[in-house]
């Protein structure tokens, strides 16, 4: 008695072979980074920043965290809807 293995590959109807999973992963992550780095770019600068001169530019800081933090959350939002 022979026996006879095929592998034969059956993709899964529910989960097509597609670069969207990883793109969306992508996304994700680029999204992700980009929120993270633009809030500590802010908060770091106004940090390093005299005292003096804090509260004259709180206003353009904070508009450049929140810029970013909304860029990057919409990219990861867009990878989670891709995922």
């Amino acid at each position: 008695m022979s026996r006879s293995f095929a592998a034969v590959f059956t993709p899964n109807p529910d989960h097509p072979l597609t670069w969207r999973p990883f793109f969306g992963f992508l996304a994700v992550v680029i999204g992700c980074a980009m929120a993270v780095i633009g809030a500590y770019a802010a908060f770091s600068t106004w940090r390093e920043l005299e005292p003096s001169r804090r509260r004259a530019q709180l206003l353009p800081l904070a508009l450049l965290a929140a810029v970013f933090l909304a860029v990057g959350l919409a990219v990861a939002a867009l990878g989670v809807w891709l995922f």
